[in-house]
Order: C-alpha cells, then structure tokens, then sequence
C-alpha cells in the first residue's frame, strides 16, 4: 500500500463505516456476510487470516457466522493502517470480550502489510481480504503472499469491487459515482476521487488470469447485489 493510501485511510478512518454504509445504502453489510458464509468450511476447527481487516467488519461477521456453525476458529485479521487497526480493536473488545457466545472464537489483530506478510508459510486453512485489491501497489505480489500463507487446500476468499459485465449499469455507476466524488470532497477530496476511480480500472478477469497463473484452482467469480461489488474464491493447489 502506497503511503497516499495509507494516510487516506487515516484521514477518513473514523468515518469510514458511517459512510460506506450511506454511499452503499446499506448494501455493504450484506456484502460482507455474505463473504463471512463464504468462510465456513467444513472442518469443526480452523485458522482464519483476514488481510487489510480495516475496522474488523468481516472478521466480527466471520465471527457470527463461525458461532451459528459452531465452529472454533482462530481469526488474525492484518492492516497496515494503525488507526484502522484501533478502531477494529474497539468493535472488537466490545462485541466478542462481553458475550459467551463467542468463547470458541480467538481474535488477534497485528500491524502487517498485505504485501510482505509475516505470518508463517502454510499457516491458515482460510485467507479473506475484504477491499484489498484496488488498494496494493501489485497484484502479483500480493497473490504471492496470498498462497505463501495458505495451506495447501486452503480456500480464499477475495470481496472487491469493480467494473461490472454491463455497459448500462457502468454508465449508472460513472453517474453515481460522480455524486459520491462531490458529497465525498466535503470528507476527503483525495479519498472518494481515488475510490471511485479505483473501482471503475479494476478489472476482475485480469485478477483471476494472476490468479491461475500462480497455481490456484476451482477459481470461482460471485457477482452481489448490484453488481458492482463481487468475490473471487478458490483454493491453493
């Protein structure tokens, strides 16, 4: 992540849930659970590594799901923004510390960056990165870390967004996006010209194509409501 990034997600760390929930309309938590459920997989017990966990919304979410299944996870989730970091923190101490429920959940949050991980080779039976995509300097690299980390067999689970499969609704997005530059310029000017703008260059068949080429299987692409937001899933060979 380069340092204007980073120092975007400072500035607007405080407000980032607020208003990813206004710009979405809500839709961003569906997003997210439905990354979660994406999450579970058969095994009674498993490590999770969420990379670029921001605020910790996927990891609380993976949290719930992991409960209903009954599952006994071991979550990590990685930023390397550490003011995103202490907001994730706070969710958490104050969801998951306070409720029984969650007593075969283990949340651990460190300072790391995506793109020199330092988590142990072969260590998590499931990678998620909720935004990441758009945000690293490369791709490639990342996809290296990626499965480094991953166990053989392993699942990922990547939720982005980008431009959809639909002339039409990319003009409507182009459309939309320029309010959201607008309302955004009273927040950050920077920060929503980069986010819309990043959406709309990110191109999910080369992601895929990176992908297979560093030895990924039963790659699978998800289109979520509106089609704009998507996860790409499949395991480490």
């Amino acid at each position: 992540m380069s340092k204007m990034v980073d120092d975007i997600f400072s500035d607007i760390a405080g407000k980032y849930d607020l208003i990813g929930h206004i710009f979405s309309f809500g839709v961003d938590g569906i997003w997210r659970k439905i990354a979660a459920a994406e999450a579970i997989i058969e095994s009674a017990e498993y490590s999770v590594l969420d990379v670029a966990t921001g605020t910790g919304s996927l990891v609380l979410d993976i949290a719930e799901k992991a409960c209903k299944y009954n599952k006994s996870i071991c979550i990590t989730g990685v930023d390397l923004n550490r003011d995103m970091l202490k907001i994730a923190k706070n969710k958490i101490d104050t969801k998951i510390d306070r409720k029984k429920k969650y007593s075969n959940i283990k949340i651990d949050l460190k300072l790391e960056d995506a793109m020199r991980l330092e988590e142990p080779a072969g260590s998590y039976d499931v990678v998620t990165a909720g935004f990441l995509l758009r945000n690293v300097d490369d791709a490639v690299v990342f996809v290296k870390e990626l499965k480094k980390v991953l166990k053989s067999g392993g699942k990922f689970i990547l939720l982005e967004m980008g431009k959809t499969d639909s002339k039409f609704l990319d003009f409507l997005y182009g459309l939309y996006f320029a309010v959201i530059r607008l309302a955004g310029s009273l927040i950050n000017k920077d920060a929503y010209r980069w986010l819309t703008r990043s959406i709309m260059k990110f191109s999910r068949d080369k992601m895929i194509e990176i992908l297979q080429d560093n030895g990924f299987e039963n790659i699978k692409i998800k289109n979520l409501p509106f089609q704009i937001c998507f996860i790409i899933t499949g395991k480490n060979a």
